[in-house]
């Protein structure tokens, strides 16, 4: 007996598609993420430039601005209640970098603090346009 399957390239564009498919998904449940109030701070001595894309004239947050938004959110999510597990979920090491941020010590990478406002429903999720599939 004799199986035929499909061919790699025939394959990897089916797992494309579908991965495609799931992230459609995750977007449009997205959508209907429950809204949460925010952080007791007065954030209007402060510049909105944590706020834009790199491309936009984005600066690190001012610490104190990190610190509200990251303990804000430990305040709404028992899972995430520490700064350690905020660390995790943001694909740091241990929670000692989310105390330094708080602190102002180092300045919040653009990367990771763009997914933290993502997470959290401040900023849209960026889709990259596929350009052609390489080998």
């Amino acid at each position: 007996m004799k199986i035929e399957l499909p061919g790699i390239k025939d394959q990897l564009k089916v797992i494309f598609e579908e991965s495609t498919k799931e992230a459609i998904a995750t977007l449009k449940r997205n959508l209907n993420a429950q809204a949460f109030k925010g952080p007791d701070i007065d954030e209007s001595p402060y510049p909105n430039t944590h706020l834009l894309r790199k491309s936009e004239g984005w600066e690190p947050p001012h610490k104190d601005v990190a610190a509200a938004y990251f303990d804000n959110f430990k305040e709404h999510f028992v899972e995430y209640n520490s700064d350690n597990k905020i660390a995790a979920l943001l694909g740091l090491s241990s929670g000692r970098r989310i105390r330094e941020f708080k602190q102002g010590k180092y300045t919040v990478p653009y990367g990771v603090w763009r997914e933290f406002l993502v997470i959290t429903g401040r900023a849209p999720q960026d889709v990259l346009e596929v350009k052609g599939f390489f080998k």
